[in-house]
């Protein structure tokens, strides 16, 4: 049910993406209900192809195709699915003369070995070539991830990144796509950052660091405001101090000047929430007691004044970040009383506020997040539970409540429930080294230690060992499997 060979041309627009029209749409999604049901009945490589066949036909079918696809593949490598074998690989080329060809054979390969980073990045480059501008930004994440955990990350790769995502950028600003323009562009800068920090000694990277973040600002100050960039400028004195309040570090003497500005704004503009926030901003730049202290009675006032409750969260958040350093303070000089007495103090406040924001915003899954999360270390479990299984909703904090789930039922000895949290979640996960994967793994290694399930246990700590030597108690807990067994 592949497309025509004509049909996958690249299009006459040189900055139009891939469409496909709502027939083709229809087609596609008969096919993914189809490897839906042969992923829930575990058969795995009739469900990669039924997902292929169906991203021949709408090649940007990211919720419905590609994020699927991948989870299918992690699954079939957990259920003791080979890799592809070398004829396989030849025959499903990257390097063909239809990008979007190339951009499923890519993937088809990284579906039988999700942690190839090879494969990632050939679909990566293959999605932008064939305009697949939906599908080069979401491979793009895990491409990003894979790649700053590499034994040796390469700075080739993330200039090939930073190369990629500008010119995607480019395409979505010339036809008037300006939200997708702004996120390109500014993971281009993000790349080329990455890539300064692996090749410091590469002397063409401030410069064209400073034409990508210029193009930018540009855009960002059209999108935003309607006119353009010059034409935002005033005259060189206030430039002068556009830039130095952008600027992250200055003298303590500039800083000065510039909050003494800012109150005279306030002053001159007293209902404009920009100019507190210009101010608040300044205030709290240089991590300074003092000066923070400002900030939280400017706020304070401003909240009592308004009843607006912004203004009281963007205080809570410096009150936090205070104790936040008071804690890391207190570490360095190594008194353990005081160290218990500051996390109390600190963890006691931050409960309070996530409360209360939990409470203001019912419907907000980042704030039940954090709350769960205070009360896990506050081992208030049954309190913790719920929320987090609110929060794991919300994709972005989905992963990380699954880890406190499996770690709250582990805590109160509920290791089934561990191993069927965690199960699920492993066989979701994009990427299996990361930080929440390995953690994941972790504690379902423990749960069915606990069970008695010996052999389960060893595969999972041995399967970390092979991602992370060194993580937590792993080697030692083999181990002692191991010669107990």
């Amino acid at each position: 049910m592949a497309k025509d060979e004509e049909n996958t041309d690249q299009p006459d627009d040189p900055n139009s993406r891939c469409t496909v029209s709502e027939q083709d749409k229809l087609k596609a999604r008969k096919w993914f209900k189809r490897a839906d049901e042969l992923v829930e009945q575990r058969n795995y490589d009739f469900g990669l192809k039924c997902y292929i066949e169906g991203l021949t036909v709408w090649p940007e079918a990211v919720d419905e195709g590609h994020q699927k696809l991948r989870g299918c593949g992690v699954a079939r490598q957990h259920g003791g699915g080979k890799k592809a074998g070398f004829g396989e690989t030849m025959k499903h080329s990257m390097t063909a003369k239809d990008p979007i060809k190339a951009m499923l054979n890519a993937e088809w390969l990284l579906a039988h070995d999700p942690m190839n980073i090879s494969f990632m990045e050939g679909a990566f480059k293959n999605a932008n070539k064939a305009h697949c501008d939906d599908t080069a930004m979401w491979i793009g994440q895990a491409l990003k991830s894979a790649a700053e955990q590499e034994k040796k990350p390469s700075a080739k790769r993330f200039a090939m990144m930073k190369t990629v995502y500008e010119e995607l950028g480019d395409r979505a600003e010339a036809r008037g796509d300006s939200d997708l323009a702004v996120e390109a562009f500014t993971r281009a800068v993000d790349m080329l950052n990455i890539q300064a920090r692996l090749d410091p000694k590469d002397s063409s990277i401030p410069n064209v660091r400073r034409d990508l973040s210029t193009k930018l600002t540009i855009l960002k100050g059209k999108y935003q405001t309607g006119e353009s960039f010059t034409d935002s400028i005033k005259d060189k004195k206030e430039q002068e101090d556009i830039r130095d309040t952008e600027r992250m570090v200055q003298s303590d003497d500039r800083l000065g000047e510039l909050i003494a500005k800012a109150k005279v704004d306030i002053e001159a503009n007293p209902g404009i929430t920009g100019k507190v926030m210009n101010l608040i901003d300044l205030l709290t730049r240089n991590d300074d007691s003092e000066l923070e202290s400002q900030a939280i009675g400017v706020l304070v006032e401003r909240y009592t004044e308004t009843d607006d409750y912004r203004f009281k969260l963007k205080a809570d958040d410096i009150r936090m970040k205070q104790l936040s350093r008071s804690v890391r303070e207190t570490r360095a000089k190594g008194d353990a009383a005081e160290i218990k007495k500051a996390r109390i103090s600190q963890l006691r406040y931050e409960l309070t506020v996530f409360k209360e924001r939990t409470d203001k915003y019912p419907t907000e899954k980042r704030f039940r997040y954090e709350y769960a999360n205070r009360l896990f270390k506050a081992r208030k479990f049954d309190d913790a539970i719920p929320l987090f299984q609110e929060a794991r909703s919300d994709p972005k904090f989905r992963a990380r409540s699954d880890v406190y789930l499996g770690r709250c039922f582990f805590e109160k000895d509920y290791y089934d429930q561990v191993v069927a949290t965690l199960t699920r979640s492993l066989g979701a996960q994009d990427v299996q080294d990361t930080d929440d994967a390995k953690s994941m793994r972790y504690w379902l290694g423990r749960a069915v230690e606990a069970l008695g399930q010996t052999k389960e246990a060893l595969e999972c700590y041995g399967q970390l060992l092979e991602l992370d030597y060194n993580y937590k108690d792993v080697r030692v807990r083999l181990d002692a499997l191991r010669k107990h067994e």
